[in-house]
């Protein structure tokens, strides 16, 4: 029963965390590049 529910466990922290990763990185290219209000010329 251990390795039945183990192995699912893995797989959603494993999904959580790409989702995690994924929305930091299009934060992180929102604040560099997209950020209303300044213009860099």
């Amino acid at each position: 029963m251990k390795k039945t529910t183990r192995k699912p466990l893995n797989r959603m922290t494993l999904f959580v965390i790409s989702i995690f990763v994924l929305a930091i990185i299009v934060a992180a290219i929102y604040l560099i590049g997209f950020t209303p209000g300044e213009t860099q010329v």
